[in-house]
């Protein structure tokens, strides 16, 4: 993303894949450790991580991503030691340029849960903080709403509330659709376009999301825009 500098997710190739942009980024976010979505991120280090003001972020439970980040550190430093690796938490926040603006991670569905819960997955949204009229004062016209902010300033008739920019999952489950409640663009992955074909697959130890599922939550959850990746190579691109 050009306007915060992230990249989600470092899968092999990306350096290739991006050409160019590589230093455009300032900041990568792994949802999780699979092979297919940080496998890159050497390559993308040894690149970009030794020209400085770089963090890559992690959920902060997994322990994989612990284990490759400290590899990574010793394996070359000359890359990797300027680059910030940061925890995050579900909940958790981040702040991101420009200012008022947060990364901030959300729970995922992609690893069985054994003992305690682990946030070993996470999904990241692009929150930013915005200063909007009063619900009480939005019938206002603007005379005299100004009359108001010069009377008692503006935090009299304002409010601070989040706007979601982007939120995007990750490998995941289907989602409750309150994860990403009123997201402007909702990146989701969509493995499957049968919803028999996933529920097969989760039972098989590959826990990902279908088209039906994906469709219905974007709907409940009123987003703005939807897109689907992550899709199987199973099906042709006719069929998708």
């Amino acid at each position: 993303d050009e306007t915060h500098r992230i990249l989600f997710d470092a899968g092999d190739g990306v350096s290739a894949l991006m050409e160019s942009k590589i230093h455009k980024i300032r900041l990568a976010a792994l949802t999780h450790t699979h092979r297919d979505h940080c496998s890159g991120l050497m390559q993308l280090l040894n690149l970009r991580g030794g020209a400085g003001d770089f963090a890559t972020v992690f959920p902060e439970d997994s322990g994989s991503a612990r284990a490759l980040l400290n590899f990574l550190s010793g394996f070359d430093t000359r890359s990797s030691s300027k680059v910030r690796f940061l925890p995050l938490g579900v909940g958790a926040s981040l702040p991101i340029e420009p200012e008022r603006h947060w990364l901030r991670g959300f729970a995922t569905d992609h690893y069985p849960q054994n003992g305690r819960p682990r946030t070993l997955s996470l999904g990241y949204q692009i929150v930013r903080q915005v200063d909007r009229v009063r619900p009480e004062y939005r019938h206002l016209p603007q005379a005299e709403l100004d009359a108001l902010r010069v009377a008692h300033g503006r935090t009299y008739i304002t409010r601070t509330e989040e706007d979601v920019l982007l939120s995007v999952t990750g490998d995941t489950m289907p989602l409750p659709p309150e994860q990403f409640v009123g997201s402007r663009v909702l990146l989701h992955e969509c493995t499957f376009l049968n919803v028999e074909e996933q529920r097969e697959s989760a039972l098989m130890g590959h826990p990902h999301s279908d088209l039906d599922d994906v469709l219905a939550a974007a709907r409940d959850a009123r987003v703005g825009h939807l897109g689907l990746y992550h899709i199987s190579r199973r099906y042709e691109d006719g069929h998708i």
